[in-house]
């Protein structure tokens, strides 16, 4: 009696099981409703309080515009050092300061001044006003002196006129001069003393130390100090300059449009102007200041020296300046996204394209109403023609229009014809492509035309009709085959419960227990085949619940496989498993997944041959997830790989194996559900099973 009232207990509790499975879906779905819609509510919550100014984001150095305002200062100032830096650079490395001294470099510095100064005393010698001569030099830095190294005392130099006054100077220069002229040209004295017109004369530059008048050569003299002084700092700067730019810019667009007080990307005040008109005022800047700086440098003398310089600089980090404030526009559309649609050219060529897709689709839908009657058409137009040439020779002017206007009228008709047939032709095809709902528009068409139209459209009646009375019958068959298996599934759980408890039973009889165990192991069989029975019918209509997402399928294939170890064992099969270095992920539903994989081992381990080898596969090609099967059948495969997904069938024709032939048919239509694709190749004794998965 307690066995009995056990059983009896056992059996309200499978009840209530079953009750309680019947009821989860529907709690399921009663949470994600609730879900969804705190989910929503907290995003209404959230887009009210940003648009009341309430919304706080977590602070990001990217988004302070402090923070971005201090490195444009810094770009632009970097900038400055490093043109700067780059003019010193120059500067010395046109003057060899790297390979020279001071002096030599700073007198090739003044080269250029000195030659002009000794052309200038030159041409005063000749004619004869060294007072003009004597007079520049005096307000400023550079003397001269005119020597003829072979006329003085044992080859000792002859001073013929100077203005050194001999003192110590640093920077001395040397230039031979000649005074050419012809047979009647007039002697030159200069001091007394004659010089000779083809004799060379060296002129001697100096240049005060004191340096004590504000003139040319001490500006010169200043910089070519001042450059090599900086000749090895400046590459320092120049190269410092340049790592502090780059990692300023690198700010700016990695922080352009974020804004610690908003969401996401923030447009810039100038996002209305297109971006090829932007790109345009942009272009004329930068060519209006390259042509300022280019004009500075060309009138950048010595007098003006440091203000050009000055000029320069300042142009040039306006010019830096606008750049990275385009660049960080162009920032801020880039990740904005459709930056291309916010140009003048992107909406004139959308523009034109709409005109041309107009007028092409025009002409594509009057040649596409003509192709039925094509062979007519071009017929009657070569007959027109042939009319044509020969009416030419009996015809008045009056006769070929009426001629004429005949032709037009019936190439009218025949064009009208031909667009009635065009549109019986898209209904016969949109039928045939299973469109059950296409009505064919019999508006305008007459005679046979209109009962064709409307015959086609009874035909679509019909066919849908037919199609919502067979989807009727498949629910209805699905509903029957649920029903039936739940009102089974309580009476054969108490058979096999009893059937084990006799067998756990001692009784005298010994057959009692064989047929116990008989009627325990049918049980469940059958207890299999309703479970099977409703899965494969629920698989079929599309009932089951899929929930899609990233998987991956070696792990899951792993776990499975763990689960059959053990009567792979019991059969001498021998499991060899490959899988990429790489994990492989796939779009699939786990639950269903695991299914599949259960139903393929439970059939390898079924119809494999014993003592042989079983291949699993996991590939990845051409955008999709492989998982391959492959086993030795131990019994003849005379069947259609194609035959084996269908219900009931199964590779073993005598039986002699339990089973249902439900268990690829589950497994292809489970594939069917996750979007993949189950295809079954059989070569000989090779059964090999390929499942095909949609990837990332």
């Amino acid at each position: 009696m307690e066995e009995i009232s056990r059983l009896e207990e056992k059996e309200g509790s499978e009840e209530r099981e079953d009750l309680k499975e019947k009821e989860r879906p529907e709690r399921k779905s009663r949470q994600e409703e609730q879900k969804g819609l705190g989910e929503e509510n907290e995003r209404a919550r959230q887009e009210g309080s940003k648009e009341q100014g309430l919304y706080k984001s977590k602070f990001r150095l990217t988004g302070c515009l402090g923070a971005k305002i201090l490195a444009f200062i810094l770009l632009l100032a970097g900038i400055g050092a490093g043109i700067l830096s780059g003019l010193v650079l120059i500067g010395a490395w046109e003057g060899n300061m790297y390979t020279t001294g001071e002096k030599v470099a700073v007198t090739e510095l003044l080269s250029s001044r000195i030659h002009d100064a000794v052309e200038y005393a030159r041409y005063c010698v000749e004619i004869g006003r060294m007072d003009v001569i004597e007079a520049d030099l005096a307000g400023g830095n550079l003397d001269l002196a005119l020597l003829d190294l072979e006329g003085g005392n044992k080859g000792e130099e002859k001073v013929i006129w100077g203005t050194y006054s001999g003192y110590s100077a640093a920077y001395t220069r040397d230039v031979l001069v000649r005074f050419p002229g012809g047979e009647e040209s007039e002697d030159i004295f200069l001091n007394g003393t004659k010089l000779d017109r083809d004799k060379w004369y060296t002129f001697r530059a100096y240049v005060n130390p004191d340096l004590p008048a504000e003139d040319e050569v001490k500006l010169l003299v200043q910089s070519g100090r001042l450059v090599y002084e900086l000749r090895y700092a400046c590459i320092g700067g120049l190269l410092g300059s340049f790592f502090l730019c780059l990692l300023c810019l690198i700010f700016l667009l990695c922080g352009a449009g974020h804004r610690n007080d908003r969401e996401g990307i923030v447009p810039s005040v100038v996002n209305c102007i297109h971006l090829d008109l932007l790109t345009g005022i942009y272009v004329l800047a930068m060519v209006f200041l390259l042509y300022i700086v280019m004009a500075l440098w060309e009138q950048s003398g010595a007098d003006y020296f440091v203000i050009m310089m000055a000029l320069i600089t300042f142009a040039a980090m306006a010019l830096t300046g606008i750049s990275v404030l385009y660049l960080t526009e162009l920032a801020i559309r880039m990740k904005l996204g459709g930056w291309w649609r916010h140009t003048l050219i992107y909406v004139v060529l959308r523009g034109c394209w709409r005109i041309v897709r107009f007028l092409f689709r025009g002409m594509f839908m009057l040649i596409r109403e003509i192709p039925l009657v094509h062979t007519v058409v071009l017929a009657y137009l070569g007959l027109c023609i042939l009319e044509f040439m020969g009416c030419m020779f009996f015809l008045e002017a009056e006769g070929m229009v009426l001629w004429a206007m005949e032709k037009v009228v019936l190439l009218v008709v025949l064009l009208y014809v031909s667009m009635l047939c065009r549109r019986l032709l898209e209904g016969s095809r949109a039928m045939a492509q299973g469109q059950e709902d296409y009505t064919v528009n019999t508006r305008g068409m007459f005679g046979a035309f209109r009962e064709h139209g409307e015959n086609l459209n009874s035909l679509s009646q019909g066919i849908s009709k037919a199609v919502a009375e067979r989807m009727k019958s498949e629910h209805l068959k699905t509903e029957l085959i649920t029903n039936v298996s739940h009102d089974l599934k309580t009476p054969l759980t108490s058979i096999i419960n009893y059937a084990d408890l006799i067998c756990q039973e001692q009784t005298e009889n010994p057959r009692i227990g064989e047929y116990a165990e008989v009627l325990l192991r049918q049980s469940r069989r059958l207890k299999k085949l309703l479970e099977d029975l409703v899965e494969a019918s629920k698989a079929t209509t599309g009932n089951l619940e899929v929930n899609l997402e990233p998987c991956e399928a070696g792990v899951i294939l792993s776990q499975a496989v763990g689960e059959y170890q053990q009567r792979m064992e019991e059969k001498n099969l021998k499991l060899i498993v490959n899988q990429p270095e790489e994990p492989v992920q796939i779009l699939a539903d786990g639950r269903h997944l695991w299914r599949v994989f259960d139903n393929l081992l439970n059939n390898v381990c079924k119809y494999a041959q014993e003592n042989s080898r079983v291949y699993l596969s996991v590939e990845q090609k051409e955008g999709q997830g492989l998982i391959i099967f492959r086993n030795m059948s131990k019994y003849v495969l005379n069947i259609p790989a194609q035959e084996l997904e269908e219900r009931f069938v199964r590779g073993d024709k005598s039986r002699h194996m339990d089973g249902n032939g439900l268990g690829l048919s589950i497994a292809g239509s489970l594939m069917e559900l996750q979007q993949g694709k189950m295809e079954i190749v059989i070569d000989g004794d090779l059964f090999k099973v390929i499942l095909r998965f949609g990837q990332l």
